[in-house]
């Protein structure tokens, strides 16, 4: 995709910082290369740049890479606005027509594609499938994303916008989308839908079959309830009917008590009158002692709630008169570690002072030994080469030719005289070494107590430090403590307030007691004698006996009734329960076809989601995401190891491991610091750091599409990305730009910076606040 010529009317953007109400910029003379756009801040360079493309967004401002996150209304103004785009893409020359309108509260919005015929006529896009550019959002969308590719894809991999969302942040499941789009296997999502779909078409079948077996499952458990409650009835029956002759039995045996007991009635009414007058006074006795027993509850519990509180105040008062005498002495403890740790402190510095030249010295020793064991291992060395040569020059004195003519063609004497001179520069050679060795030995021998002595001292400083140490904690502590001696006097007052007050509740408590256990006494005494009384009288009156006797008979009657009732429920109750145990019974026949038929359409339902899943993110879209893994870290590495050196390698991450060591889909970028031999998370890295490698990580995408799924791209947008960069990464990071140019093969790149050396690099400068002249 490269713009080509771009019209703007109507746009805050324009109007704000260009002070004009349309502008129309001419970039196909633009040569190819970078191409920056400069201004002060709000001269309307990322309204321009936002607008470069032909979606219907503008991507500094979206919330998020979707048309449904962006509106056009928040960035026109007036009654109306355009925005028209002529750009080339694959060698078709496109134009975008974007047409805003509101006259009213209310506004339209159209959206046209056209393409440039031969002849030099513009024609309305039409897609192979039918769907032509009519000026409706949802087509023209489909008609650009066919053409130039989806939005997510163009903004994260070509398009760098102000505010974008680093590809660190992006989901596991948003990776594996726009991966896949990459790699041009969004076939494989489509038929996972499909088979999805039909696997929710079974399952809502299933479902209905479920239910009817849910439903069949409560009718069996329904016909082995009902067979229990029949068994049930009929014992609850045979039941019924025997409490019935009981209880007729009895209805007799009352009858015959009742006539013997009115035999007897033939008392004065004297005896009733003082049976009823002796209930009365028992039942005031017994709302008596009842009062008397809750009120002497609620006293003794307000008695204890004082007991406690006044216990508590004295605990507390005692407690600090047990810290009586660490209180008196805390001043002359405070004083004592005051003059501590003025002594001890006093012998800090003396001490610092010989441990750092002891410290010296030890260095001095330290150098002094690794020179003796250079020069012992260099002795050693010579030595041996000295008594080589010693040996090989003893030859020249039993070689056979030795004063013969021949001897001046020998080779074993001729190696023999070159040993012998060799020998006595060799023996000057450990001569001097040996002396050299002696001089260090004696130097090092001599610094040899320093080490011991430096112990010493560093054990003596330690011990001062702590001594200081805890002095000044039992100075502070002194101090507290001496701060709390005006506590002590409140505390004596208190405690023998509490002490008076204990003793006083503690009286009254027993007088308290013992006139509630007298007047209980006097009032038990009293229910005892009416008691005995209602005995002696009630022994002559039979009136309550006959009353208790009819009252018996009543309920008998009652009862008999109460089980024919019974007996007959009970037999329509069990006439109905086998009616329905019959029919539930017939109900039941069809329940295993019915499974049958479940299970088979189970079976079903799990080939076909095991095909959606294996045809979707977590299938066949995970393998080949994981395959094309390595080959996007690759293009990313080359790419920072060209701008950026060999201090970061990324890694991109396709699956984590669990707890149990098993794989999950998942998505991480780790960046290996060579520098500091660490690898982290991006996303703990610093500002500037992550701008560097997202920028890597956008731009190696871009190469990616253009080197593995031919995406035809032509030119990058970026939008001030330099902006956490230090001076030096800014100069790379035009490297980086000029470097995925050319290995992409793109023919420009619109970018803007606030930095002129970067501004400066630039091949050709578009200057907005020229425009607005």
């Amino acid at each position: 995709m490269r713009p080509l010529k771009l019209t703007l009317e109507g746009f805050y953007g324009v109007r704000d910082g260009m002070k004009r109400e349309s502008i129309t910029l001419d970039l196909e003379a633009l040569p190819d290369g970078l191409i920056a756009l400069v201004g002060p801040n709000g001269a309307g360079k990322t309204t321009i740049i936002d607008n470069l493309h032909p979606y219907p967004i503008m991507p500094s401002h979206a919330s998020a890479l979707s048309v449904d996150a962006f509106s056009y209304w928040d960035h026109i103004c007036g009654t109306s606005a355009l925005k028209d785009l002529e750009w080339e893409h694959d060698g078709i020359r496109y134009r975008s027509t974007f047409t805003f309108r509101k006259p009213g509260k209310t506004g339209k919005a159209e959206y046209y594609l056209a393409w440039k015929g031969s002849d030099g006529t513009w024609r309305p896009v039409t897609l192979p499938d039918g769907t032509v550019s009519d000026g409706k959002a949802a087509t023209y969308n489909r008609c650009v994303e066919a053409i130039n590719g989806s939005l997510e894809t163009f903004f994260t991999s070509v398009f760098s916008a102000q505010n974008r969302r680093p590809l660190a942040s992006y989901g596991a499941g948003e990776i594996k989308t726009l991966l896949a789009e990459m790699l041009g296997i969004e076939h494989l999502k489509a038929l996972s839908a499909k088979a999805g779909d039909v696997a929710k078409i079974l399952g809502r079948a299933l479902a209905e079959i479920q239910s009817e077996l849910v439903a069949l499952a409560g009718k069996r458990q329904r016909k082995a309830e009902v067979e229990r409650l029949v068994l049930a009835q009929g014992d609850a029956l045979r039941e019924a009917r025997s409490q019935r002759d009981a209880t007729l039995e009895e209805a007799a045996r009352l009858t015959q008590e009742r006539a013997t007991l009115a035999a007897k009635a033939g008392e004065s009414a004297t005896v009733e009158a003082r049976l009823r007058e002796l209930a009365v006074r028992g039942g005031e006795l017994v709302k008596a002692v009842r009062t008397l027993t809750d009120d002497e509850q609620a006293a003794s519990a307000r008695n204890q709630q004082r007991v406690t509180a006044l216990n508590r105040t004295a605990a507390t008062h005692q407690a600090t008169l047990g810290r009586r005498e660490a209180i008196l002495g805390a001043a002359a403890k405070r004083d004592e570690a005051q003059l501590v740790i003025g002594r001890e402190e006093a012998k800090l510095e003396p001490l610092q002072r010989v441990i750092a030249d002891l410290e010296a010295k030890q260095m001095t020793h330290a150098t002094l030994q690794a020179a003796l064991s250079g020069l012992m291992t260099e002795g050693q060395t010579k030595a041996a080469h000295f008594d080589t040569l010693t040996k090989q020059a003893a030859v020249v004195d039993q070689v056979p030719c030795v004063g013969h003519a021949m001897h001046a063609n020998c080779p074993l004497l001729t190696q023999a005289l070159q040993a012998r001179s060799q020998a006595d520069v060799q023996r000057v050679s450990v001569s001097e070494l040996r002396a050299k060795y002696r001089e260090k030995k004696a130097q090092a021998d001599e610094l040899a107590p320093v080490v011991a002595e430096l112990a010493l001292k560093r054990s003596e400083l330690k011990a001062v430090t702590e001594a200081v140490s805890a002095a000044r904690r039992t100075l502070q502590a002194a101090t507290e403590l001496a701060a709390s001696k005006p506590l002590l006097d409140a505390a004596v007052a208190g405690l023998d307030a509490a002490n008076a007050e204990l003793r006083t509740v503690a009286e009254e408590s027993v007088a308290r007691t013992a006139r509630f256990e007298s007047e209980k006494a006097r009032m038990t005494a009293e229910m005892t004698r009416l008691h005995e009384e209602s005995k002696q009288l009630a022994a002559v009156d039979v009136t309550a006996a006959i009353a208790e006797t009819d009252r018996k008979l009543v309920a008998n009657r009652e009862a008999v009734a109460a089980l024919d009732g019974k007996i007959e429920a009970s037999i329509r109750s069990q006439t109905v329960l086998q009616a329905e145990a019959n029919g539930l019974g017939a109900d039941l026949d069809r329940f295993s076809s019915t499974q049958s038929r479940a299970d088979r359409l189970s079976d079903e339902i799990a080939q076909w989601k095991l095909l959606a899943k294996g045809l979707g993110n977590d299938g066949v879209i995970a393998l080949t995401i994981d395959d094309a893994g390595p080959a996007l870290t690759d293009t990313v590495n080359r790419l920072l190891l060209a701008c950026y050196g060999m201090r970061f390698t990324v890694e991109i991450r396709t699956q984590r491991a669990l707890a149990s060591g098993e794989l999950r889909e998942g998505f991480e970028i780790l960046v290996h610091d060579a520098d500091a031999n660490s690898t982290k998370s991006v996303s703990v890295m610093s500002g500037g750091q992550k701008v560097w490698i997202n920028e890597c990580l956008t731009r190696g995408i871009a190469l990616y599409l253009v080197q593995n799924t031919g995406q035809p791209y032509q030119t990058l947008f970026s939008d001030e990305s330099d902006g956490p960069l230090d001076p030096q990464r800014k100069l790379q990071f035009m490297r980086m730009k000029r470097e995925v140019l050319r290995e992409g093969g793109y023919q420009r790149e619109f970018f803007i910076s606030q930095t002129p050396d970067l501004v400066g690099e630039a091949d050709a400068i578009v200057d907005v606040e020229a425009l607005a002249a």
